[in-house]
């Protein structure tokens, strides 16, 4: 069944046209009496509470006239019997494939309306039909694209699940669907607009379009590797083919393709449900469609990997490949080869054929650069000057290649304090900094520890086909007292080596890493310390942003996520908190 829900935005723009044009009033109910979509007056006049009733007499009898309303049967039991602010309404049903899914009205609240409508009621009688028949049609159409659109996203989802590269040609050999991968290996040209006869060798690219399965080996100038096809039949004719590439190339060091494959991936890999983790769940909704940079601040293990890929994987560049580079594992002398790639005989033992950069790799998708302030002060110019011109020139090359990718840097290091000591360019600082982001430590989310904790239970039992169900109540306890100074990554370590460890189906203080024999719950009001110190700072923050008057107060509220009462109540604790000068 439809639910007209789904298609709010258009319903709403839909009766907006029809009432400026009528210059009458228009609404729209679901088969459950719910207002879906509705003109301003009508919903001031009537409000959102609909009279089930005459919803339901519509959807049974297809139409309905209520020309006296207030003072007809179907107005029973309704709470505007005998003062029905409306003068006369047109009701007529909404249906899907011939099932009824709504009802549209159009109403009137004056006698100058109801005079009109009565006296050219056929006109009027025939308008709503015809906008009926719109909306059904609208969602008919709209129902039927998403579900060729949801068949193209499972085929889509296939072939993502699969870590070797994968293509779906048609007889022609021009590519129709590619994985992550394939978009990786392929990455020196562009997918969509060269037949495969130009991409493989001849003798493959016959027996692809001969139509008969085969598994062969692949070596060319710029692929190594096994290749194999499975055509794909229509009523005996020859439709395309499913081909395989599996590389025998390894990766680089220092440069990862992070759940590219895993296209389930999304913003509730983030675990937790405290306030501040709410709040970073709706910055990253409002950000991940954006083209501008980020800069990710946080303490070691406090997952701003995590918020990287949930950026990635929220926003449009979903589709096309999520690269990470972990600039302090990458030794300083091959940094620039490895950002813009290095072309044929740059330098002694580069390839032949030469090679693609991570920036031509990351072609229209997210190039994270983790532990930015490892990045060589003259690598940085080359990157700023990519941020300002977005073309790239690889090692030993003559052209500027265009490159539209979007990044995402991130760093545990106070890159203002390295600004001041000469070790991180500014310009490139306020060029990373369009759009901060600070990653709060675990102790500052006290709430979540259990969640993760749970998280990390249930990946490690299935890892090490482990029988353990839960954590003892004095080791949760102890969790919430001690004060994580490794944030997730530590609490994820103590979770694996206590599953490890444990030999019940329940996690025992006896399992956890030795240094927790001399922890003692008492240190619990450092940690509240603590909390209470971040705490406070985001709220001068917000109000030195916004202002300390009541405008001020009430939008730092607001970006806070607590109701203006929950922050004087907390500005008046920190008053008794903070010292006197």
């Amino acid at each position: 069944m439809v639910f007209l829900e789904a298609f709010k935005s258009d319903l709403q723009n839909i009766i907006e046209g029809i009432s400026n044009t009528l210059n009458l009033e228009v609404a729209i109910f679901d088969s459950q009496s719910h207002i879906i979509a509705s003109t301003p007056t009508y919903l001031d006049r009537k409000g959102s509470a609909v009279h089930a009733p005459s919803i339901e007499e519509v959807i049974l009898n297809g139409n309905h006239l209520v020309n006296k309303p207030g003072h007809m049967k179907s107005c029973m039991g309704c709470r505007f019997i005998k003062k029905c602010p409306a003068t006369i309404e047109i009701l007529n049903c909404i249906k899907y494939d011939n099932k009824p899914v709504g009802v549209i009205t159009l109403t009137s609240f004056t006698k100058n309306g109801h005079n009109r409508i009565t006296q050219n009621l056929h006109v009027y009688v025939n308008i709503v039909n015809q906008m009926t028949d719109l909306i059904s049609n609208l969602i008919t159409f709209k129902y039927k694209s998403n579900q060729v659109s949801h068949l193209q996203e499972i085929l889509q989802e296939t072939l993502n699940i699969s870590h070797n590269s994968l293509l779906v040609v048609d007889q022609h050999g021009y590519v129709h669907y590619s994985n992550p991968s394939a978009e990786k290996l392929f990455s020196f040209c562009s997918l969509n607009s060269q037949p495969i006869h130009q991409l493989l060798p001849p003798h493959i690219n016959k027996r692809i379009i001969n139509g008969k399965p085969f598994n062969d080996t692949l070596n060319s100038n710029k692929i190594n590797g096994k290749i194999s096809s499975l055509p794909l039949f229509e009523n005996d004719k020859l439709q395309g083919a499913v081909i395989q590439i599996i590389e025998d190339n390894s990766v680089d060091p220092g440069v990862f393709i992070n759940d590219v494959q895993n296209r389930n991936f999304s913003i509730d890999n983030i675990k937790g449900k405290s306030p501040i983790i709410e709040t970073l769940k709706i910055k990253i909704r409002k950000i991940a469609k954006s083209t501008s940079t980020i800069l990710i601040t946080g303490e070691t293990g406090t997952g701003k990997g995590l918020v990287a890929k949930a950026i990635h994987h929220e926003g449009t560049r979903r589709n096309f490949p999520f690269i990470t580079i972990n600039c302090a594992s990458i030794p300083e002398n091959l940094f620039e080869s490895e950002l813009f790639g290095y072309e044929e005989g740059a330098f002694t033992g580069a390839k032949k054929g030469g090679k693609p950069g991570q920036f031509e790799l990351a072609q229209h998708g997210t190039l994270f650069l983790d532990e930015i302030g490892e990045m060589p002060l003259h690598i940085q110019a080359k990157l700023l000057k990519v941020l300002q011109d977005h073309t790239i020139e690889r090692v030993g090359g003559t052209s500027s290649i265009s490159i539209d990718v979007r990044i995402i840097a991130a760093t545990n290091k106070n890159l203002l304090e390295m600004i001041e000591n000469k070790k991180f360019r500014d310009d490139l600082y306020y060029r990373l900094n369009v759009i901060p982001m600070d990653i709060p430590p675990l102790y500052s989310r006290i709430d979540d520890i259990e969640i993760l904790a749970n998280e990390f239970l249930r990946k490690y039992t299935i890892k090490l086909n482990k029988n353990i169900d839960e954590f003892s109540q004095k080791v949760i306890h102890l969790f919430y007292h001690y004060s994580w100074p490794g944030n997730i990554r530590e609490l994820e370590n103590v979770v694996e080596y206590a599953v490890n460890m444990e030999e019940s189906p329940m996690i025992q203080l006896s399992s956890l890493p030795e240094k927790f024999a001399d922890t003692k719950i008492e240190d619990a009001p450092l940690i509240r310390t603590k909390i209470d110190h971040v705490e406070f700072q985001a709220i001068q923050g917000a109000l030195n942003k916004h202002g300390w008057d009541m405008k001020g107060k009430t939008l730092a509220a607001a970006e806070l996520g607590m109701g203006l009462r929950t922050l004087y109540r907390k500005l008046k604790h920190y008053s008794k908190e903070q010292p006197t000068a």
